[in-house]
Parts: C-alpha cells; sequence; structure tokens
C-alpha cells in the first residue's frame, strides 16, 4: 500500500535544496524528473508525477492533482528514460512556456491533455532569484491550487 504524505508545493518542489548543507549553499535545483499527464481521477484534468533523481535512481516522488497537495508514491518510469534525464540535456525553459501555451489552448478547446516530460537541473539561482517558481509555475498552470479549489484555476 502506498504511503500518503500530503505536502506543500513550497516544501515539496525546494526539498531538493534542503537535502544537504552543499546543495542548499550553492542554490541550484534539484535534479527534477516532471511528468504532466492525463489524471487517474475524473474530478481533475490532468496530474502531475514529480520524482526527485539521483544519478538515474529514483530518490522520491510524487503525484499532484493541484499545487498544493502532493501523494508519495511507488514510480515506475522506466529507468533509461530516468537515465536520459540524469545524463542528458535539460528541458530548456523556452520548451517549458511551449508547454504552458499549448495546455492552456488544448484546454479551452476542450482536447485532453497529452502526456509531457519534463527534466529540470542545474538551474542557479533556484531559490535565491526565484528560478523555481520561473521554471515550475509554467509546468503547473493550468491546476487549481488547493482540492477545494478544483475550478481549474
Amino acid at each position: 500500500m502506498l504511503r500518503r504524505s500530503v505536502l506543500t508545493l513550497s516544501l515539496v518542489l525546494s526539498m531538493g535544496t534542503m537535502a544537504t548543507p552543499a546543495m542548499a549553499q550553492s542554490d541550484v535545483s534539484p535534479v527534477l524528473f516532471l511528468e504532466s499527464v492525463p489524471s487517474d481521477n475524473p474530478a481533475y484534468r490532468r496530474m502531475m508525477v514529480i520524482s526527485y533523481l539521483d544519478g538515474d535512481r529514483i530518490r522520491v516522488s510524487y503525484k499532484a492533482y493541484n499545487r498544493s497537495e502532493f501523494i508519495q508514491i511507488t514510480n515506475t518510469t522506466p529507468r533509461d528514460v530516468l537515465a536520459q534525464c540524469a545524463s542528458g540535456a535539460a528541458t530548456s525553459f523556452r520548451d517549458i512556456q511551449s508547454f504552458e501555451r499549448a495546455e492552456a489552448r488544448r484546454k479551452r478547446n476542450g482536447q485532453p491533455p497529452e502526456s509531457t516530460r519534463f527534466c529540470v537541473k542545474n538551474v542557479g539561482g533556484w531559490e535565491s532569484q526565484g528560478n523555481r517558481k520561473k521554471y515550475l509555475d509554467p509546468i503547473f498552470n493550468g491546476m487549481p491550487y488547493a482540492a477545494s479549489l478544483n475550478d481549474g484555476t
């Protein structure tokens, strides 16, 4: 049975920078493998699966139906996909912005969400320069802020 834990977005997505003193001092993003996928819950249009990587292995994964509640899960992403994120190129900010526009268009047109993967890593100024918000907000846009606000905003 999966262990359920509800955490806030800022705690979950900043967790990697607090994991070790060296990471916290360097203010560089953790290696995040994110997937935006159609929701497995009919009350939500899409959900996010967020995995913190340690090399090509998952340190911890969460799924989220909204921006504030994360459920710890056992992620079954194939090892080769994780290795591609760990050792390959990061998703560009431009690609993240393109996803945001395309996802908003699909939602407006009543189309289902497409499965999309992102690899965010080695982003400097993760906390100090607001890059965590800059990189992750476009991915989470269109998702409700909390379960009680499931109105698609």
